[in-house]
């Protein structure tokens, strides 16, 4: 008798707890950040499939007449929410005017080096890297990104956001060296570059000792903020150097219409300076406080 109430005691337990299990947990509503949409756009040109991430001000929706400047950001995966407070933030404040923030990711399985390896080196390189096999097979595929940016992607931005002529580029480490690059062989696709610890050591120092295609522009036409990290040295590279001498190269060509930031940060490392750079940028090539 014992042994049987033993065992309705064990299955009544046991069926208890089956039922616990399966009550549902409570799920919390995730938290999205307002004014933005996701939209794809697939590149004819390179074939890609891009994830844009898009910022607008609440003015976007109240008038059908105002036209936007826009901050185009690479490395979208980090950089566009940090891009879109730093905007909201300044913005609503009176700091700085309203703008709209696109940022380019990728659509399809998180290749995430692959992806930006490819778009941001102008050059096919194998020189040693973390992932060298990843830099043999990809690398080199700037030039083709650059026609995207150009010839689909602000297009459609212009199309379907009312945008006007004003935009600016924002790049960090490898988003720097295609931001660069650019800035050197095609500086009127942009009127600003943010350009944050530039990767200027690749392809043995590519832009440092490349022919720059640029001309006289009218006064303060282009703009251009560039800064590094003081702490930004290894065995493979020394950043502060490399960027100084990007600088002084662009001050020395004495080249009219440039305007030029050019800002050291102290105590700041390759994965820190990123946010507090971008606020500066910003407010540099936009005209904010």
């Amino acid at each position: 008798m014992n042994q049987f109430k033993a065992l309705i005691l064990l299955l009544f337990l046991l069926t208890t707890n089956a039922a616990c299990s399966q009550v549902p947990e409570e799920v919390y509503p995730a938290y999205a950040m307002e004014n933005t949409e996701v939209r794809e756009l697939l590149s004819k040109i390179n074939g890609v499939k891009y994830k844009l991430y898009i910022s607008f001000p609440p003015s976007f929706r109240e008038t059908s007449e105002k036209t936007y400047s826009v901050l185009y950001v690479l490395d979208a995966d980090y950089s566009f929410a940090i891009a879109k407070n730093i905007v909201d933030h300044l913005t609503e404040r009176n700091h700085l005017k309203e703008i709209l923030v696109v940022g380019i990711a990728y659509a399809g399985e998180k290749n995430y080096r692959l992806n930006r390896t490819r778009d941001y080196t102008p050059t096919n390189s194998i020189e040693p890297v973390s992932f060298p096999e990843i830099q043999k097979q990809y690398s080199g595929g700037g030039e083709a990104f650059k026609d995207f940016i150009q010839k689909e992607l602000m297009p459609f931005i212009k199309k379907e956001y009312r945008t006007n002529e004003e935009a600016a580029l924002s790049g960090h480490s490898y988003g720097g060296l295609f931001a660069s690059w650019l800035l050197t062989q095609c500086p009127d696709l942009f009127d600003g570059y943010i350009i944050v610890s530039p990767s200027l050591w690749y392809d043995d120092h590519l832009i440092l000792r490349s022919e720059w295609k640029l001309n006289n522009k009218k006064p303060g036409e282009i703009k251009v903020y560039c800064s590094v990290g003081d702490r930004e040295v290894n065995q493979q590279w020394n950043m502060p150097e490399d960027s100084e001498r990007f600088a002084e190269q662009l001050k020395q060509k004495n080249i009219q219409g440039f305007s030029l930031n050019f800002e050291v940060q102290q105590n700041e490392t390759h994965n820190s300076i990123f946010p507090a750079s971008l606020s500066n940028g910003i407010r540099f090539v936009f005209g904010g406080v």
